[in-house]
């Protein structure tokens, strides 16, 4: 059980330790009741949970900014007990308090009532609820590629160690991306054929579904082509230099399998729309309940890991932040279906919303392959550098004055380190100087933000 507990505090931070356990039955429970909620037919449930989701994820941020006092610590973090008094009348007070915002402002602040009426809750919080939803899972294949790219790495470091700057390393490199290749396709043709069957019309049936699963496969197969293009040139660049490398390959293939599962996804639910009975209702609706709660757990085990220690989280009210933030994504998806404040219901049920999610996903994640495969491998060094960014500069310069100084083409004493420090600042280059590495033990940080120094 103590493993089992070490285990459950790395990876879900702390969530079902005695310190939180509370907070996350709470959360649980919350998130059960808005789930239940979503299920009941009405013109004004979507207002009821618009205002339970937005009382639970307010609560939570007040215990987050509160788990920064250390003084509070005993009454939000006592470890003694599951239940303890102290934090149950903590989230009470936090509660109520939320309570009473949230009430004066669905009650004084409805957007026919406002002159600006985009500040409306009817307007406002609908509107952030979807923004969370739908941005979470567009803007995951950015966290995503780190580990990607950390196992791609692991492989080319294997099988150069293994094998070294050979043809036979050459050769084994070639390989992998013809397995990519032909993987990649080859799991993208198996789900076609097995959905193919539930799609087949019968005598008299309507062949519509059966054209729109087709037009969607053409689709999965053109963008199979245009990133496997993409893979083979990237690759024929790296050989021209006389480079050659498997982590390629590696992360063409890690990626695929991204947007295998979301087209695995995308033909499920339309296989939801397309069969819809009250037998497969029912179970949907109890799928969705399950679903739901699964999907706050893994957005929790996610989530955390991009938010760093800092001045607002700490290891013991980050996932109070969690909690907000899923209850916020969880009532993102439910708002698309039962509607709230002035958007009327945009998908009848979930298979609707996880067909334009899923469709949405496969393309930001195309165009992300295409931009960042290149992106990488100008980093790696692996093909000719178009941009250079400014740590690539300071690197470039340390290097070449090095260069300089090994050939005693350079006045050490006239020219050092600091020099070198006022030339960088005089170009607006705020980076400190770096020691000159060669270029195969090279490591540049990743930082997306910077600006880029075009070549």
């Amino acid at each position: 059980m103590s493993k089992i507990q070490e285990f459950l505090d790395k990876n879900f931070h702390h969530i079902f330790n005695n310190s939180h356990f509370l907070y996350t039955i709470v959360f649980i429970l919350s998130t059960l009741l808005i789930a239940l909620l979503s299920f009941i037919p009405g013109s004004n449930v979507g207002n009821l949970i618009l205002f339970l989701a937005s009382t639970f994820s307010l609560t939570f941020l007040f215990l987050m900014f509160e788990g920064l006092i250390p003084q509070l610590k005993p009454y939000l973090f006592s470890s003694e007990k599951k239940f303890d008094r102290r934090k149950v009348i903590s989230f009470l007070l936090n509660f109520f308090f939320s309570f009473f915002i949230i009430l004066l402002y669905f009650l004084t602040s409805p957007s026919n009532q406002l002159t600006v009426q985009f500040i409306g809750w009817d307007f406002t919080l609908p509107v952030i609820f979807i923004t969370v939803y739908f941005g979470w899972n567009l803007v995951q294949i950015f966290y995503l590629r780190i580990g990607f790219e950390d196992i791609s790495v692991k492989v080319n470091e294997k099988i150069t160690l293994k094998f070294g700057v050979s043809k036979k390393k050459r050769l084994i490199d070639i390989i992998l991306l013809v397995f990519a290749l032909i993987i990649s396709f080859m799991i993208q043709l198996g789900t076609f054929l097995a959905f193919l069957p539930e799609f087949l019309p019968h005598p008299g049936d309507d062949t519509e579904p059966l054209i729109w699963y087709a037009v969607s496969n053409i689709i999965i197969l053109v963008l199979f082509i245009i990133t496997s293009w993409r893979l083979i040139t990237l690759f024929h660049r790296s050989r021209k230099i006389g480079e050659s490398n498997s982590y390629s390959s590696m992360f063409y293939f890690l990626v695929w399998l991204i947007i295998w599962f979301r087209s695995f996804s995308f033909f499920s639910s339309f296989q939801g729309i397309v069969q819809s009975t009250a037998e497969l209702e029912i179970l949907s609706r109890f799928m969705d309940i399950l679903l739901m709660l699964l999907t706050a757990l893994l957005v929790l085990r996610s989530l955390g890991d991009k938010v760093y220690d800092s001045m607002i989280f700490n290891t013991s009210n980050m996932p109070f932040f969690l909690f907000s933030f899923t209850l916020l994504y969880i009532e993102g998806q439910i708002i698309l279906i039962t509607g709230a404040g002035s958007l009327t219901g945009v998908f009848a049920d979930r298979n609707q919303i996880n067909l334009i999610n899923s469709f949405l996903i496969i393309i930001i994640t195309v165009c992300f392959y295409w931009w960042y495969s290149e992106h990488a491998l100008e980093r790696k060094g692996f093909i000719v550098k178009k941009h250079f960014y400014p740590e690539d500069v300071v690197v470039l310069i340390n290097d070449f004055k090095h260069f300089l100084e090994s050939r005693d083409a350079l006045d050490k004493t006239r020219i050092g380190d600091d020099e070198v420090v006022y030339f960088l600042d005089s170009k607006n280059i705020k980076i400190q100087p770096v020691e000159p590495t060669t270029e195969e033990n090279k490591v540049v940080p990743e930082n997306n933000d910077e600006e880029r120094i075009d070549s």
